[in-house]
C-alpha cells in the first residue's frame, strides 16, 4: 500500500514512507487522540516530533502530505512498531470517501475534506486507558504535564537507552541521562500497570486529584488480568469493549469509547465529549445516531471533532 525508500533527509539517514494519500502527521498527532508526542522542529512546512512507543524513542518528520520521514529506523522497526502504530496499512483515503458518502450535508463533506489527513493511531491499550482516565475534566496541556511526570517517575529514559549523543529537545548540552534530563520526562517510557500497583504513591507526585483512585483501580485490574485488554481487543466488539472497560472505577462511556477507538481498534466507536455535544446540537439538531456513519463512525467522529474544534473558529 505504501512505498519505502532509505535516503538522507535533513542531514540524517532516514526511512521515508510515501504514497500515504493525504496523511497529515500534525493533524493525526494533535487531534486529541494521543498525548505522548513532542514537537521538536517547526520550520515552514516541515514538522518533526519525538514519540516514545513502547521501549522505542521514535523520531518522525513530515514536509508534505502523504509522506512520513522516520530517522534511525530500519525495516524491522517499520514492520513491528511504525506500521502498526501509524496505521500505515489502512487505506484512509478509501475510508474518507466512504465516510463522506454516509451523510449528505454539505458541511460534513467539507469537514471530511479538511480533516481527511487524520489517521487513527493504534496505541497501546493500557497507555490509552491510563491516559484517558487522566484526561477526565482536564485540558490537554495539563494532561501532557501529568503524563510526563509519571513517565519520569515510573519509566525508562529511552534517549539514554538509545545512546543519543545529545538531548533531542536541545534542553541541555550533555548526553541524555537522569542527571542531565532533570524533571523533563519527555523521552521516558510509559508507566506499566505492574509498577503503578507496586508504588501507587508515585501517582500523587503528579497531582492527579480525584483520578488517583481511578488510576489505581485500572492498574490493579489490568495487572491482575481481571481486565484483560488483549482479550477485549481480540473480541473486535465495540459493545464488549464498553462493557468490560466500564467495570473499572471512574470509567464511563466517554473514556471507554476513547480507549475502544484509539487503543482497541474499534473504528465504530463514537466518543462524545463537550465538543461533540456542541456539534450534535449545532449540526444535527440535537440528535445523532452514530450508526449512520457505519463501521467507520469513529473516523467520522474525528472529522467532526477536528472541524468544530479547529476549522470552524477560523
Amino acid at each position: 500500500m505504501y512505498n519505502k525508500v532509505k535516503k538522507i533527509s535533513h542531514g540524517r539517514e532516514a526511512l521515508v514512507i510515501t504514497e500515504l494519500g493525504a496523511y497529515s502527521l500534525s493533524d493525526t498527532l494533535e487531534c486529541g487522540q494521543a498525548f505522548s508526542y513532542t514537537q521538536t522542529v517547526s520550520d515552514g512546512a516541515y514538522k518533526e516530533y519525538i514519540i516514545p512507543i513502547g521501549d522505542v524513542l521514535l523520531t518522525v518528520g513530515q514536509e508534505r502530505l502523504g509522506e512520513l520521514i522516520f530517522y534511525g529506523a530500519d525495516d524491522e522497526m517499520l514492520d513491528n512498531v511504525i506500521a502498526p502504530y501509524f496505521s500505515l496499512n489502512t487505506d484512509y483515503g478509501k475510508i474518507a470517501d466512504t465516510v463522506a458518502g454516509s451523510y449528505g450535508k454539505p458541511w460534513f463533506k467539507e469537514a471530511v475534506e479538511h480533516a481527511k489527513g487524520i489517521a487513527i493511531l493504534k496505541q497501546d491499550p493500557w497507555e490509552t486507558l491510563f491516559s484517558f482516565i487522566v484526561s477526565q475534566n482536564n485540558n490537554i496541556p495539563r494532561i501532557r504535564k501529568i503524563l510526563r511526570r509519571l513517565c519520569l517517575e515510573y519509566g525508562e529514559n529511552l534517549a539514554e537507552k538509545s545512546s543519543l549523543e545529545a538531548c533531542p529537545l536541545s534542553k541541555h548540552g550533555g548526553t541524555p541521562c537522569r542527571e542531565n534530563c532533570g524533571e523533563c520526562g519527555v523521552c521516558y517510557s510509559f508507566p506499566k500497570a505492574k509498577d503503578v500497583c507496586e508504588c501507587p504513591e508515585k501517582l500523587l507526585l503528579a497531582n492527579p486529584g480525584f483520578r488517583y483512585r481511578y488510576l489505581c483501580d485500572a492498574a490493579a485490574r489490568v495487572n491482575s488480568g481481571e481486565t484483560d485488554l488483549s482479550a477485549i481487543e481480540a473480541a473486535h466488539s465495540y459493545a464488549y469493549s464498553l462493557e468490560e472497560l466500564k467495570k473499572i472505577t471512574g470509567v464511563g462511556d466517554k473514556v471507554a469509547s476513547c480507549v475502544a477507538l484509539f487503543g482497541l481498534g474499534n473504528l465504530d466507536a463514537f466518543p462524545i465529549d463537550v465538543w461533540m455535544k456542541r456539534a450534535i446540537d449545532t449540526y444535527f439538531d440535537g440528535s445523532l445516531d452514530p450508526a449512520v456513519f457505519g463501521e467507520y463512525a469513529g473516523v467520522a467522529q474525528q472529522y467532526i471533532f477536528h472541524y468544530i474544534r479547529n476549522l470552524e473558529n477560523k
